[in-house]
């Protein structure tokens, strides 16, 4: 069965050798990478900074098999971010990566910066990026080598959010498609209707005089919360914790990969980051909003809100993303207590779980792939690929699910 997370396919074309992503399974300790690569790299095709994505790149340069990475700024400065950070969250565990800082550094090195639709050639394979629309920089790579052409998805999401416009769709004539599947089996929710109720929990909570937590993922996620509570008009005292306050800077940096420019910039002078442990004992004393890490609820500052909240009902915790099997986030929804590194609590904060996801459904994906009507689909990253590919062939489309560890494609 496929999984999601370790994202990694190789292309060979006979000519060159190109890395789709090299990813990490960052649920598992020690974390699962993929398998090596044989023989030399040409190019590395990194499609986002997720680590299920990017988080093996820098144990290619620590095996002596390095490449070109081919990718929008962005997508470096946020995999820098989450690399060193994967490395000193792995060390506390007692977990040494097969990488370190040296190698991330030599893996920064090889980096190209690389504008969407813009194209370049490798050694005989045209490549050209097209935006994901999953988060900032986010892309997915075109391949024409004279006999195919092949699109890899990454991550995607078409519906435009308040951060992003979404994914390219007039693309190129594609004969092979490589699309991620992780909602295969269902649709999201309707977006607005997720604000709405993100934005009345917040008021609610508000309107007691307590304190609104607000759990998310630091790249792509605290962001459009952000911009989705400034819409609604939150002029509460809003503040932001843990790694977003870097990612939130790095992307702000790079506005113009956003729907709206300006619209980040706008909302972040309304905004104050917490500096250290004596702002969070001031905050949580009046009511406001707390955006912060980590988005299962696995590590980062919310460890230490749900600590001194827990037992508050005028307060709220709300998750608003994907809560993976075994991470305290999914057993806090299943059981009711917040249990993680020597914490173990019955959490009587009212406790919801919202649906801000960055990719796109089922609905989307069947109209996605019928659109490019592909000769061939390759489905990846979601644990429910094999009924994905049956469903396909069964509305006329030559697809399949490659086991894991085996997504090599000769072309």
């Amino acid at each position: 069965m496929s999984v999601v997370g370790a994202s990694a396919v190789l292309v060979d074309t006979g000519v060159e050798k190109i890395v789709l992503d090299y990813g990490t399974k960052i649920q598992e300790m020690p974390p699962l990478f993929p398998i090596p690569v044989q023989g030399k790299i040409d190019a590395v095709l990194l499609s986002h900074s997720h680590l299920d994505h990017s988080g093996g790149v820098p144990v290619l340069e620590a095996r002596k098999n390095g490449a070109p990475v081919y990718t929008p700024n962005v997508t470096k400065q946020l995999s820098e971010l989450l690399w060193l950070d994967s490395i000193k969250i792995s060390r506390e565990e007692g977990v040494e990566l097969p990488f370190n800082k040296n190698d991330v550094r030599k893996t920064l090195n090889n980096f190209v910066p690389t504008n969407f639709r813009k194209p370049f050639t490798l050694k005989k394979t045209k490549v050209t990026l097209y935006d994901a629309g999953h988060i900032p920089g986010s892309c997915m790579p075109f391949l024409d080598t004279d006999e195919k052409t092949v699109l890899y998805t990454g991550d995607y999401k078409i519906a435009p959010t308040r951060l992003m416009k979404g994914a390219d769709v007039n693309l190129p004539n594609v004969d092979i498609l490589i699309t991620e599947s992780t909602y295969c089996d269902r649709d999201h929710p309707n977006r607005e209707s997720q604000e709405k109720e993100l934005v009345k929990i917040v008021r609610s909570t508000l309107a007691n005089d307590g304190i609104a937590l607000i759990s998310g993922f630091a790249v792509g996620r605290i962001d459009e919360l952000l911009l989705v509570l400034n819409h609604y008009g939150i002029d509460y005292p809003v503040y932001v914790d843990g790694m977003a306050k870097k990612a939130l800077t790095m992307i702000n940096q790079n506005r113009h990969l956003l729907k709206e420019p300006k619209s980040l910039n706008n909302v972040l002078e309304k905004v104050e980051y917490v500096k250290d442990q004596g702002m969070r004992k001031r905050i949580v004393k009046n009511p406001g909003v707390i955006l912060t890490t980590s988005g299962m609820l696995a590590g980062g500052p919310v460890m230490w809100y749900i600590s001194k909240l827990h037992d508050k009902q005028n307060c709220s915790l709300t998750l608003t993303g994907f809560q993976v099997e075994g991470t305290p986030g999914k057993t806090l929804l299943e059981t009711g207590r917040y249990i993680n590194e020597g914490i173990d609590v019955e959490v009587r904060t009212p406790v919801r779980k919202l649906d801000f996801s960055s990719h796109l459904g089922r609905t989307d994906l069947f109209h996605f792939i019928n659109k490019l009507n592909p000769e061939k689909v390759f489905c990846v990253h979601g644990e429910h690929t094999e009924d994905f590919a049956r469903e396909l062939k069964e509305k006329g489309h030559d697809a399949i699910a490659p086991l894991a560890n085996n997504r090599i494609f000769n072309i």
